[in-house]
């Protein structure tokens, strides 16, 4: 390969370079308004890169074009650098000084050239108006490197290398014509690979520079087949070359070998082009790396973060599905969360959407374990689709038989599947890429350590509240305290006064408001406040107990249970105040002709009670809201609303569950699980 040669394939990969450049500053790269010249400058570079690689394939040999294309590109950059300069420096201040080196530095030596050289006039004038223009860049980025702050250097250094290296290269070209210096061949074919070098400098530099700009942007689609098209006209040339190579240099197997190389190049693009997985990474690959993203992150943050600080401690639940549905339009969604590790997950609010009357969803459901296991957002279209990309995964039949669902996102808390989102197919169903998948993952994690933070917030409050429970109950022994002390001066009066009907008369009003007065008292507090040793406890003992206590109440409950004693490790009082408390609450909300039924059996080294009714129901948005929520009674104030939160806290605290299913108009179902004792 002799030096034309060499000097056509070092122009040729410098117009692909400058190509390459050249649209990926003009496809949105988080530039400013003043990044254009930059793209302009890579323009006139892949145009002066092409009719140097023309020349030498004598294809064009117009010295006016030449001269045109040098003048064109060296001022562009000079015209580039000024701008970056006066983007991030007080350029004005600048040019006396500027001004002086240039005249000193380009005045003698050119009038020396002009006045001594003995060539032909477009030479002169190429050989000037370059040197000129290479020397002014030259101190502009000298320039723009010394008087720039430290604080705005962003990506600064390696455009100065760049621009420094490609025209100090071009100014000792000059130099030496302008000393009249004969210089070979070999520097002018020289420049396309010193241009392809000091570009992956200028890359890096204007990478580091990029800010984000909404203006001049090159459609994304276009973008990418630019760079498609580009990348293959690349590899087209790449094979070119090694095929003229191996030609040359192949010796007597030239021939053969050319061929098998054409082949196999065509072979190798065949087979990364059928494969899907391939084109995808490709694909996503670029897009990361070079195109502008799809949305305004700084936008949506400060979106999100405002709905998400709309919502109160009730309504948490509410906006978090809203927040993350608005990213992808979707026009509603419901959200599941697992309070404890080993709790199944259970609808914590909803927008725009009915929560499904479902059980709550196992912590091993193949739905969950997905999730936690591949941390991937489901879209159920592309599942139905290609349940091949999902493992085939299996879903309950009311997500996978309702067409309005659409995607599942997870919520993580570090490792652990905190909960998920499932959100509604808005009218027009996009197609999501990485990005709505990453920014739906981060989401989701924000929204996770959000209601996590509500729920804590939650907490915190009722643990207040039982601060003020507990300061209300020492004014309440106070009251108590005082009657003691009124029925006390009764009886010491008593022997006295025992004869005289007008102290009994007195003495029995005293008792009666005492008694009216404590007994409104006792209704307000709640036994057990102390936490008395466990042991162990008859189930049907505690069951029987209870009973007998509600027995003034109707409808009277139906008992089935083992005639063998049950046990489990308890407090035998708290115990059956938990099942007390559940059978007053059915028989108030149960007419007197209804059903109240109890059931308990023993299996699989566990208790299970059950005690359904034919009363009234409860929604589940009660049940939600507020069934188990401290201090929050339907019965006014002849409740404090902690039953059915001390009755579930207990049974917690004893290492069983307890669950509630009803519906209005249908009755309701306490079913509590208890371990078996030893």
């Amino acid at each position: 390969m002799d030096t034309n040669q060499i000097g056509a394939l070092g122009y040729a990969v410098s117009t692909i370079v400058f190509v390459l450049l050249t649209i990926l500053l003009l496809s949105g790269w988080r530039r400013r308004n003043q990044s254009l010249l930059p793209a302009l400058a890579t323009g006139l570079s892949v145009v002066w890169a092409g009719v140097w690689a023309a020349s030498y394939f004598d294809l064009t040999r117009a010295p006016a074009l030449l001269i045109l294309v040098e003048w064109s590109r060296g001022l562009a950059w000079l015209f580039a650098t000024i701008a970056i300069l006066r983007e991030i420096a007080d350029f004005p201040r600048l040019r006396s000084s500027y001004a002086v080196r240039v005249v000193v530095l380009a005045g003698a030596p050119v009038a020396y050239f002009l006045l001594t050289a003995k060539l032909a006039p477009y030479i002169m004038l190429w050989v000037t108006g370059g040197y000129v223009a290479a020397l002014m860049t030259v101190l502009a980025v000298e320039h723009m490197y010394r008087i720039v702050p430290s604080s705005s250097r962003s990506g600064i250094p390696y455009i100065c290398i760049a621009l420094a290296g490609i025209f100090l290269f071009d100014l000792a070209i000059y130099v030496f014509v302008l000393a009249g210096v004969s210089i070979g061949p070999e520097f002018y074919g020289a420049r396309g690979f010193v241009n392809v070098v000091f570009c992956i400098p200028l890359v890096l530099g204007m990478w580091r520079r990029a800010q984000t700009s909404q203006q001049a942007q090159v459609p994304r689609q276009v973008a990418f087949y630019l760079f498609g098209f580009t990348i293959i006209a690349t590899y087209v040339a790449l094979v070119i070359i090694g095929y003229q190579y191996v030609r040359n240099y192949g010796g007597q197997w030239s021939a053969v070998a050319g061929i098998v190389l054409v082949v196999a190049a065509i072979s190798v693009a065949a087979v990364l082009f059928a494969s899907g997985h391939t084109r995808a990474r490709v694909r996503v690959l670029l897009t990361k790396t070079f195109l502008q993203y799809k949305y305004d992150y700084r936008k949506e943050w400060l979106r999100f973060i405002s709905t998400l600080s709309r919502s109160g401690l009730e309504d948490v639940g509410t906006t978090a599905v809203r927040a993350v549905a608005q990213i992808v339009d979707s026009p509603g969604g419901v959200v599941w969360i697992q309070e404890d590790a080993s709790d199944p997950y259970s609808p914590a609010g909803s927008w725009n959407s009915a929560i499904p009357n479902i059980p709550p969803i196992a912590d091993k459901t193949a739905l969950v374990t997905f999730l936690r296991d591949r941390k991937w957002v489901v879209d159920l279209e592309e599942l139905k689709s290609y349940p091949e990309r999902y493992d085939n995964l299996q879903l309950h039949d009311w997500l996978s038989g309702d067409d309005d669902w659409w995607l599942i996102v997870p919520i993580f808390m570090g490792s652990r599947l905190y909960g998920f989102i499932i959100l509604k197919k808005p009218r027009i169903v996009p197609t999501l890429n990485f990005e709505d998948h990453d920014l739906l993952r981060t989401v989701g994690s924000h929204v996770g350590m959000h209601i996590n933070q509500a729920e804590s917030d939650k907490r915190l409050a009722e643990s207040r509240q039982f601060g003020a429970y507990n300061r209300l109950t020492a004014f309440l022994m106070h009251d108590l305290n005082n009657l003691i002390a009124q029925q006390s001066l009764v009886v010491r009066n008593a022997e006295k006064f025992r004869d005289n009907p007008k102290f009994i008369d007195d003495a029995i009003d005293t008792i009666a408001h005492s008694v009216a007065r404590m007994k409104r008292l006792m209704e307000q507090l709640s036994s057990g406040s102390k936490v008395p040793a466990s042991r162990l406890t008859d189930v049907n003992e505690a069951i029987g107990n209870a009973v007998s206590r509600c027995k003034p109440l109707r409808p009277t409950p139906d008992i089935e249970i083992s005639s063998e004693p049950m046990l489990t490790r308890a407090d035998p009082e708290r115990l059956t105040t938990v099942f007390e408390h559940l059978i007053r609450n059915a028989q108030q909300a149960t007419p007197e002709d209804g059903e109240i039924t109890i059931k308990a059996k023993a299996s699989n080294g566990a208790i299970h009670v059950s005690i359904a009714d034919t009363g009234a129901g409860m929604s589940q948005e009660f049940i939600r809201e507020r069934l188990f929520r401290p201090f929050d009674s339907t019965k006014g104030s002849q409740s404090m609303g902690i039953g059915a939160y001390q009755a579930r806290d207990y049974v917690r605290a004893l290492g069983g569950q307890m669950e509630v299913s009803s519906s209005v108009g249908a009755g309701t179902r306490f079913s509590i699980r208890l371990p078996a004792g030893d």
